[in-house]
């Protein structure tokens, strides 16, 4: 009898041996299968290809290193690495790595560059059974560029030879970004895919102005296609929802007071109909500080329609395209731009147009970029709510303005550099606001009775109206 107990005990055990190497060999394909899906999902966009490498391919366990590089076959284009490890199991597998961005030469873009040695530390989970993925990013708890001005680059290179203190005095001219505690996650279910982020301090500081952004939130949740709606508008089919939240904003230019904004949320969704997208905003801002002086607290609810979907789409597409080629353009100039004054010169010239003339930016896509206007595009506010306390009441705006996209797509950039271009293309503009509430002394500054607590706003043909009174011209 004992023989038999312990002869069932044992074919039990083995059993669910069996079963236990059965389920983790089917676990393990899956993954397998899930990775090389991903990685060929890389290569079907546009001038990317990923190169999954396995170093070691365990059957509990595995590692390797997935490389995401320009497809154009660049061999100065920095790659992308993840150095990744995977754990697997029978009802959810473990990936863990490390990633950062290296160039030809071997440098890190992170650990060198950036931050005192750190990378981007990743690690994710994968559920057998639902399929859902859910991955955490964690960056370098500082990361700090420190760049310098043209003015800067011509001054050292030009005193290269016994004037290196005006150089390092003109290199402090340069921009310094910092960027601590950032974080980025990732959820995948069958309700779509969220993105998530944050930062505890964002600060940007040149020889013009300071930027500070602190505890910072976003997400982003893109639905799946097959995914239940639950919000039903009359703006068209959902899509993509965002969100962000800043407890505390400063912005100052040199030599002026700062201005700060506390506790800013901003929520905003895309709407798809037929061939057209809208998108609604909703934000509020908890304050408003010019120096020492409170501004108020602001709320908004309103809408973009009528933008031209496949327009938008080809235009993100262009300016892909453009940017890498640009890109391109400018890795095989440097060796003529450090090779003398001429060079020189030129990069500067180049470096102008592209950055601080906004016109020549947009030049080559305006063809596609008017056409996302073709619709007539339309921005409806339901309501805009502000409260100051210099004016010790609330006000409300609502109304709307459209851009009349009528053969808009003939516009051209150099059109907008001329004034009678801009005044033709202001012309285009057609608003009627309604503010409730308003002040005496805002009423007196308009033009009306102090009494007059309500205004209408209009813009009509190039002018601006406040009740049917013209005030000034768009021009």
């Amino acid at each position: 009898m004992k023989r038999k107990v312990t002869a069932a005990l044992t074919g039990l055990v083995v059993l669910a041996l069996l079963l236990w190497l059965g389920a983790l060999a089917w676990s393990r394909h899956e993954v397998q299968s899930r990775m090389a899906g991903q990685v060929a999902d890389i290569n079907a966009l546009a001038g990317v290809r990923a190169i999954n490498t396995i170093d070691r391919d365990g059957f509990f366990s595995a590692s390797g290193t997935l490389r995401v590089i320009m497809a154009d076959n660049d061999a100065d284009a920095p790659a992308g690495v993840i150095d990744w490890r995977v754990a697997y199991g029978i009802l959810s597998t473990r990936f863990s790595g490390q990633g950062d961005i290296r160039t030809r030469d071997g440098k890190a873009l992170l650990a060198d560059e950036l931050s005192k040695g750190e990378q981007v530390d990743f690690d994710a989970r994968i559920r057998h059974l639902s399929h859902d993925l859910t991955l955490n990013a964690r960056f370098p708890d500082t990361m700090r560029y420190q760049g310098q001005s043209g003015q800067g680059q011509n001054s050292q290179d030009q005193n290269s030879q016994g004037q290196n203190s005006q150089g390092q005095n003109t290199q402090t001219q340069g921009m310094t970004l910092l960027l601590s505690g950032a974080r980025l996650g990732l959820d995948e279910n069958e309700q779509g895919l969220r993105l998530d982020g944050q930062w505890s301090e964002l600060a940007q500081q040149g020889p013009r102005r300071q930027v500070h952004l602190g505890e910072t939130h976003w997400s982003m949740l893109f639905p799946a296609d097959d995914a239940e709606q639950t919000v039903d508008t009359s703006e068209g089919r959902p899509g993509r929802l965002d969100s962000l939240d800043i407890t505390d904003a400063r912005l100052q230019r040199q030599g002026g007071l700062p201005l700060t904004l506390s506790n800013l949320h901003l929520e905003g969704s895309t709407h798809h109909e037929r061939q057209e997208f809208s998108y609604l905003l909703k934000a509020q801002l908890g304050n408003a500080a010019f120096s020492e002086q409170q501004l108020g607290s602001a709320s908004l609810d309103a809408v973009v329609r009528r933008i031209n979907e496949p327009a938008a789409r080809a235009l993100l597409q262009i300016m892909g395209r453009d940017i890498r080629q640009r890109w391109q353009n400018a890795r095989q100039q440097a060796p003529l731009d450090n090779a003398g004054p001429q060079g020189t010169a030129a990069g500067e010239v180049r470096d102008s147009n592209d950055v601080h003339d906004l016109a020549s930016l947009m030049a080559p896509w305006q063809e596609a970029f008017f056409a996302v206007m073709s619709d007539s595009p339309q921005v409806v506010v339901h309501q805009l709510q502000l409260e100051s306390p210099m004016l010790d009441q609330q006000m409300h705006l609502d109304g709307e303005l459209t851009l009349d996209g009528a053969n808009i797509k003939t516009t051209r950039v150099e059109q907008l550099q001329t004034s009678w271009g801009r005044a033709a293309f202001k012309r285009r503009l057609d608003g009627q606001f309604t503010l409730h509430n308003a002040p005496p002394l805002l009423a007196l500054v308009a033009g009306q009775s102090p009494d007059q607590d309500t205004l209408e706003l209009a813009i009509r043909k190039g002018v601006f109206l406040i009740n049917d009174e013209p005030w000034f011209l768009l021009n």
